[in-house]
């Protein structure tokens, strides 16, 4: 029996949908992990994922400097859970 995760792959790409589904995966990590890195009183959220790069958008001056200091403890976490190096910079924008 092949395994799910191979199958989906194969039919995403038919269709085309392999990067829109990958970036979804990645701001929902970043949502999954960022209460534990950045802590609850940090209001950010993932805006996008492409080109390696995930968009973040964060509510203040304050929750940007935080997101920029941890920005390699975001990468590491992530890259982690995904299983490669998919992260190579964060952007930080003040909304």
């Amino acid at each position: 029996m092949e395994h799910i995760n191979r199958q989906l792959n194969i039919n995403l790409n038919k269709r085309g949908l392999k990067n829109i589904a990958d970036s979804a995966y990645i701001c929902f990590l970043f949502e999954k992990l960022k209460a534990s890195i950045l802590g609850k009183e940090i209001q950010a959220e993932a805006i996008s994922f492409k080109n390696n790069i995930l968009k973040i958008k964060a509510d203040n001056s304050v929750a940007a400097s935080e997101i920029r200091f941890r920005a390699d403890q975001i990468k590491k976490a992530i890259n982690d859970k995904v299983g490669k190096n998919i992260i190579a910079k964060i952007d930080i924008r003040v909304i």
